[in-house]
Formats: C-alpha cells, sequence, structure tokens
C-alpha cells in the first residue's frame, strides 16, 4: 500500500461543513471513504500538532510544548525548530524499513531522517530547500525553482492590513506552487508522501471574524468570498493528487487544528503581577524576582529553587499552593462581565513520558472569544478597574493562544481502495501515526501514544 498525506494546516471542519455542497472532493471523501475531526494535543499549535503526528506521541515525550520554551536552568526562552523533537518520527522509522518516503513543506520536518526527498518547512533555518542535491536539481531545470515557497514572507505577513489584496495574491501564489511541485515529485519513487499547504491557517488567522457567523463582529464582505474560493481551490487540487497518484494509493486528509473567534487578548502577566506573583523593575519583567511569567501562549512557568537560577519557590508543598493560588485566582478573573478564562490545568494533568519536566507549570484554556496575549509583554500603566485586555488583536481567529483542543478541532478524511464509504470518526492527532505503520506492515513502537484506526 501507498500512503498520501494532504495537509491542510489549520482548515477547518466548520467551514468544510458549511461549504460541502460546493467542495466535491471534500464530499467525495464524506460519502466514499471516511471523514472526521482530528483532536490536536494542547497547545493546539502547528509545531506541536505535527509533531505529535509525527510522532504518534504526546508532548511529554516528544519534548515539544509551544513555539517558545524556557531554556533549562535559565530564564531564557528559546524558539523551537526539528532539533527540538527528542522522539523517532514516522518518516525515520519508515525510512528504517526500506520504505522511501517524500515529504513537502511539513513543518518540524528535517531531511536527515529519511530515505527519499524533502523540502523541508515551517521552523526549519532550510525551509524550502530541496533535498538531495538531485532532487533540486531536477526542480530547477523542470520548473525552474530553486528554492520553494511553502509558506508567507514576514513582509507580506506584516502588511495584511495595508495591503490585503497583495495578501490574497501571495497565499494563492504559493498555493499554486506548492501544487506544481508537490504533482511533478509524485512521479518519483516513493512508498509514503506527504505534503503541507499553509494558506488555510494563515487566511484565517486574519479573516476568521468575516467567514463564521458565531464571531461577535461578524460581517459579510469580499473576503467571506476570497476565502470560500481558496477552498473551492484547495478541493480542486486534492483532485489533481487523487488523480495523478497511483492506483494502490490510500489518501489521507490531515489538519492540525481548527479555528474559534478570538475578539480580545488578555495581558496574563498583568494579572500575575496584580497577585504577587510577577515582579516589575524599571517598567520590565524581573524574572529573577518573579514567582511566575507567561510567555505569551497561555503558558505559566514557576521559579522554582534548584530548577531556575535564583529560584524564590520551594519545591513540595509551597510549589502545589502556588500552582493552585494562581489557577483559583485565574478561574475568578471576570473582563467585561465575563469570564475568559475556562480551565487552568497543571502540566501532569495533560502530558505524560520523560520530558514532563520541560513542560509549562501551568496552561490556560482560554474560552472561545478570548485567548493570551502573543507576546510576553506587560502594561505598565496601573489601572484601578484592572482590566488588562488588548480589544483590537491583530488576528480574528485562534487556536493557539491557548484554547481547548476540543474547541478547535482539525479534519481527517480518508479514501482508499479498502477503506469504508460513509464512516464518520473522531480520534487523537497521535493516532494517524501508529495507522499508517499498521497500513504499511511495519512495527508500531510500544511507546506511541496513539492507537490504530481500525477502519
Amino acid at each position: 500500500m501507498r500512503i498520501l498525506i494532504i495537509g491542510l494546516d489549520g482548515a477547518s471542519p466548520q467551514l468544510i461543513e458549511k461549504w460541502i455542497s460546493e467542495l466535491p472532493t471534500f464530499k467525495k471523501f464524506r460519502e466514499e471513504g471516511t471523514m472526521g475531526l482530528s483532536v490536536p494535543p494542547a497547545p493546539a499549535q502547528t509545531p506541536v500538532a505535527w509533531t505529535t503526528f509525527m510522532t504518534g506521541k504526546n508532548p511529554g515525550k516528544h519534548g515539544v510544548f509551544s513555539f517558545a520554551m524556557r531554556q533549562p536552568k535559565t530564564y531564557e526562552r528559546r524558539i523551537i525548530n526539528p532539533e527540538s523533537i527528542k522522539s523517532n518520527t514516522i518518516w525515520r522509522i519508515l525510512s528504517e524499513h526500506g520504505k522511501k518516503i517524500g515529504v513537502v513543506n511539513m513543518p518540524m520536518t528535517t531531511p536527515q531522517e529519511i530515505k527519499g526527498f524533502m523540502i523541508p518547512g515551517f521552523l526549519n533555518r532550510d525551509e524550502g530547500i530541496p533535498h538531495p542535491l538531485e532532487v533540486r536539481r531536477k526542480l530547477r531545470h523542470k520548473l525552474g525553482i530553486e528554492r520553494v515557497a511553502g509558506d508567507l514572507e514576514t513582509h507580506v505577513l506584516d502588511n495584511v492590513k495595508n495591503d490585503p489584496d497583495a495578501f490574497f495574491r501571495r497565499v494563492n501564489e504559493i498555493t499554486d506552487e506548492m501544487a506544481e511541485v508537490s504533482l511533478f515529485l509524485m512521479q518519483e519513487e516513493w512508498d509514503l508522501f506527504a505534503m503541507v499547504f499553509m494558506g488555510t491557517d494563515r487566511l484565517q488567522h486574519f479573516f476568521w471574524k468575516y467567514i463564521d457567523e458565531k464571531h461577535p463582529e461578524h460581517e459579510k464582505n469580499r473576503y467571506s468570498e476570497e476565502i470560500k474560493k481558496y477552498y473551492k481551490k484547495i478541493d480542486g487540487v486534492i483532485k489533481e493528487f487523487l488523480d495523478a497518484e497511483p492506483k494502490d494509493t490510500t489518501t489521507v486528509l490531515l489538519s492540525d487544528h481548527g479555528f474559534c473567534p478570538v475578539q480580545k487578548e488578555v495581558l496574563i502577566n498583568n494579572y500575575l503581577e496584580e497577585l504577587g506573583m510577577l515582579k516589575v523593575k524599571d517598567g520590565e519583567i524581573n524574572l529573577e524576582q518573579s514567582k511566575a511569567v507567561s510567555y505569551g501562549y497561555g503558558d505559566i512557568w514557576l521559579n522554582v529553587e534548584g530548577r531556575e537560577p535564583n529560584g524564590v519557590i520551594t519545591p513540595g508543598r509551597k510549589y502545589e499552593e502556588v500552582r493552585k493560588d494562581i489557577a483559583d485566582a485565574l478561574l475568578k478573573l471576570e473582563v467585561d462581565e465575563k469570564y475568559p478564562i475556562k480551565a487552568v490545568k497543571k502540566r501532569e494533568d495533560i502530558y505524560w513520558g520523560p520530558y514532563l519536566n520541560e513542560a509549562p507549570d501551568l496552561l490556560i484554556f482560554f474560552r472561545c472569544g478570548w485567548q493570551a496575549a502573543r507576546n510576553p509583554e506587560i502594561s505598565t500603566t496601573k489601572r484601578l478597574d484592572k482590566r488588562y485586555v488588548i480589544d483590537n488583536p491583530r488576528w480574528s481567529g485562534g487556536h493557539d493562544g491557548t484554547h481547548d483542543p476540543s474547541d478547535v478541532p482539525g479534519i481527517i478524511g480518508i479514501l482508499g481502495p479498502r477503506i469504508k464509504g460513509g464512516e464518520e470518526v473522531r480520534v487523537h492527532f497521535w493516532d494517524v501515526a501508529p495507522t499508517i505503520l499498521n497500513w504499511m506492515k511495519v512495527h508500531v513502537p510500544t511507546d506511541m501514544d496513539g492507537k490504530p484506526l481500525k477502519l
């Protein structure tokens, strides 16, 4: 059996269901194969989720908990990359069993671990550079492409509000190039071929309020139609892949998360200061004197004696008391007569495995409509009403700031010669890797958290 994986970062089951009558290829998956929801890990972030997919494990076993994590034994943050993954991936496992792998634009991938070809994606310093050299030469010779643009450039993202038309145009250009490159590389020899399109995620972050009727600021305009047109484009691209793939292929559609409305962002560090947990000096957060700090994704890191350089919280009973005090206070936080926070969970209630101690001490889950402010900032203006909120966030749609995974599920669709038609499924994202290994007659490692789907 050959496996083709088509990743659609952030593709929303809500939108697919709303527009299904105009998306014949998605409809084909639902009627002739299996279609359902994929539940991401917490937080439902792109690097965390795709790493969970690639390893079949929860973050406590693969070691990736966020875009930015605290460097052990320091107060410094480090941006994660593929070297942060501390577990075998499905690519390496299959390569070790003699399978030939092709991967295009998947976040958190590195070509060093495969037998085959790869164009690394998001968060790899070599993003977009084809490997090996032979494949790079073919793409240059046949398509005139030296480096594949799998995602939007920073200047395009920074200029969305000023020039939204350029933003939409560039998303479509990148999608067209990604489809062209992937269809060309499908002619290579492979047993498993995977690719990820990033456009759905980027469009929805900025324009979600124009397509989600539940958004408090919803209005229908030309952007609503542009996003619908993009889904129709993706539907057509998927059909091209189905038409081009070998007959013995099983195709898997995946999105790493969905979306929910975002209307306001909460400055968590200001509330930690109000609780006496965070100290400020000359307008800056004093990490050495603070008991707790958030780095901007709903994560809370404590300053523990013997763990951090200048720890002020003794391990054991005091540590647990501080965690409880923070969680209890944040759950009671009221802003504009609403309670933004749905839950505050201890890391051991979410994760398990050898890297649990590298996770944030607490994780805040926000209700839909709210999220953590994306930067570890603090307002230096004290407010008597204690309202520390950004009312006009950059994005109107979110998933990673942090939300309950059950509020932002992704999609999974499976179509193939051995797949029953009309089935509906709800799976954890870590179930996909063991399912693929099982299909390809490769032993599923016992330390994987996921279980093969029975279809």
